[in-house]
């Protein structure tokens, strides 16, 4: 028990009601029991390709209609809205990083029957040291680590970020795609007979996640997948 949580008591960032002293070690979220049951998962059917919710009937979805891919598959486990998108916001500009413990074991627990190739490996997405010096952590780093503790799967630093650019959320969605141009590189060789995982937070244009699979799959990665905790949810063309 932490003597600050006295002092100072916890409380749910999303409702802002004050959570037990002795809470669980789950208690890191810093969610209270109702917060959590507001996390929406994403809908079935999925596009094959990003992973944001389809019609029944349809495989691909507009956006990625056409297009082509590095990595063969995203998956996606929750909706980026509401408590969701408010914890990772507070993650990101508010530097609050045990939230990324906490949203890792949340997303561990939402993918214990989802299956994985026999052969995996799980690299989070990385990022520039500059802005790692900034905010103090890559969230990338540690939900990718929550998986790899609670799934049990490998876990490999084998992508770095070696251009500083500007944030993909500040930038029309057809430019992203410049933005990350070879700002990624491979820090060890890659195993061909293995299955890359890249591991983020969100699924927007899926421009970084792209840029990663291409420099794997250059180097001789034999396939790249993308799993994101969250997606945004695509609005339909006018």
């Amino acid at each position: 028990m932490n003597i600050l949580d006295w002092i100072y008591p916890p409380t749910c960032i999303a409702c802002r009601m004050k959570l037990p002293i002795n809470r669980p070690a789950a208690g890191k979220i810093l969610l209270c029991t109702s917060c959590v049951g507001l996390f929406q998962a994403v809908g079935q059917p999925t596009c094959v390709t990003c992973g944001v919710s389809v019609e029944d009937g349809v495989k691909t979805c507009a956006q990625c209609l056409g297009k082509s891919h590095h990595f063969s598959r995203n998956h996606a486990a929750f909706l980026y809205q509401d408590v969701m998108r408010d914890l990772l916001h507070e993650l990101k500009f508010r530097n609050k990083k045990q939230i990324a413990h906490g949203l890792g074991q949340l997303w561990a627990a939402a993918l214990k029957d989802h299956p994985f190739p026999e052969e995996c490996c799980l690299i989070p997405l990385p990022m520039h040291k500059k802005k790692r010096r900034e905010r103090g952590f890559n969230q990338a780093d540690i939900l990718a680590a929550e998986l790899s503790a609670a799934l049990r799967l490998p876990l490999s630093k084998a992508l770095t970020r070696i251009q500083d650019t500007p944030p993909q959320s500040a930038m029309h969605p057809s430019l992203r795609a410049e933005n990350v141009a070879g700002v990624f590189a491979l820090t060890e060789k890659i195993q061909p007979n293995i299955t890359y995982i890249i591991v983020d937070d969100i699924y927007t244009s899926g421009a970084s996640l792209n840029e990663c699979a291409k420099v794997l799959r250059k180097a001789g990665a034999r396939q790249v997948k993308g799993m994101t905790l969250a997606i945004v949810e695509k609005k339909s063309p006018a």
